[in-house]
């Protein structure tokens, strides 16, 4: 389990706690929907997720391949609506971010920040300054690339880059082939 990046009160904690983000059973996954929609419905009623990571799954720029579409937008194009987006299994992946962050190595995490650490926003300069060590994390850290794109995306975007610029790592990250 993944330690949070956002401060939990104590009832939080207890809920994250009992959330399986790694379940291997239909019955790990169905004990994880009640802590999960509980633990979403706090964190959203007090203003604790971050904003740019709730951009990241309100607002269509950023969604790179999504056709126009936030990621809220295709549950409710797929039927689900409201707080039962919260409730449905698919929603799990992004409580997590919601409350940790991206899923990468803390290393490259830090590096990462500590190279992009300036004005505050990335241009596409600094993207390109940035692109060729995020490829290298992949290799050095044998991640999936497809999966590991995804989180230098929202690395990317925490960091203070345009979704457009956040989109050139993370296209760049999934070109990588595996050793």
């Amino acid at each position: 389990m993944r330690d949070p990046d956002i401060a939990l009160t104590d009832e939080e904690c207890a809920l994250y706690s009992s959330i399986r983000f790694d379940w291997r059973s239909y019955d790990e996954l169905s004990s994880s929907i009640d802590p999960m929609k509980e633990l979403a419905e706090r964190l959203l009623e007090r203003g604790a997720v971050p904003n740019i990571r709730l951009s990241y799954f309100n607002d269509p720029d950023f969604n790179p391949g999504g056709r126009g579409k936030s990621r809220a937008q295709m549950f409710e194009r797929n039927g689900t609506s409201g707080g039962e987006i919260l409730a449905s299994p698919s929603f799990l992946k992004y409580l997590e971010y919601f409350v940790c962050g991206p899923d990468l190595p803390v290393l490259a995490i830090e590096r990462f920040k500590s190279e992009a650490d300036g004005s505050g926003y990335l241009t596409g300069g600094d993207i390109n300054d940035l692109t060729p060590f995020a490829r290298s994390c992949v290799r050095t850290y044998g991640l999936d690339s497809h999966r590991a794109g995804d989180e230098f995306f929202k690395l990317s975007i925490e960091c203070g880059a345009m979704p457009w610029a956040a989109e050139s790592v993370r296209s760049s990250v999934r070109a990588v082939k595996p050793r």
